[in-house]
Parts: C-alpha cells; structure tokens; sequence
C-alpha cells in the first residue's frame, strides 16, 4: 500500500526523475570501477604476481598503467554528466525566454488597455 503511494509520489514529482537520473551515471562509474578493480586482483592473484616485489619506478610504471584506463572511464562519463547538464540548461533558457516574452505581451495589452481608457 505504502509501496502505491510512493510510485505515485514518484511520478507527480518531476524532480525525482532528474535526481535518479543524476545519480545514474556516477553509480554506474563506481560500479565499473569496483568491476576493473576486482578483475585485476583475480588477474594479478591468478599471475603470481605481486606489485610490491616491483621496484619503484617499475611501481610507478605499474600503477599508471593500471589507472589510466579508470581516468579514462571516468573522463568519458564526466563530458555525458556534462553534455547532459548542458543539455538541461539550454532548456531552462528556452523556458525562461518565451516566459519573458509572454510577460513582455502581457504588459503590452495591460498597457493598450489603459491607454484606450
């Protein structure tokens, strides 16, 4: 019953679209990233290999290499986050727009008005 309620809270409140949405693309960069991460455990473990054995600079090596495709994923869905708030801007600036405009008219007529008076 609480259950009904909710969904129809859920779809009177335009915001709640836009706030799961928000939330979308950075679970889905942490859940890809745990992916990567644990991937290259099991990788690693299965190896034999250890990356503390390495020396420094083969440490450096080692870790810029693992981490750039991770800079890499989160750079992609970083410009989608951004797109989309560019996106979601631009239409606010419509709306704002043809709202003035509607305002503009609407003072026009005000003002025929009293001017006919």
């Amino acid at each position: 019953m609480t259950q009904g309620a909710d969904t129809e809270d859920i779809l009177d409140d335009p915001l709640a679209e836009d706030r799961r949405e928000r939330r979308r693309l950075p679970v889905i960069g942490l859940w890809l990233s745990a992916l990567y991460v644990v991937g290259l455990v099991i990788y690693l473990a299965v190896q034999g290999q250890n990356p503390a054995d390495l020396r420094l600079n083969e440490l450096g090596d080692f870790l810029g290499g693992v981490s750039s495709p991770l800079a890499f994923l989160w750079l992609v869905l970083g410009f989608f986050q951004q797109s989309r708030e560019i996106r979601l801007s631009n239409k606010a600036l419509h709306l704002q727009a043809r709202e003035m405009r509607r305002s503009v008219d609407e003072r026009r007529r005000i003002a025929g008005g009293k001017q006919g008076e």
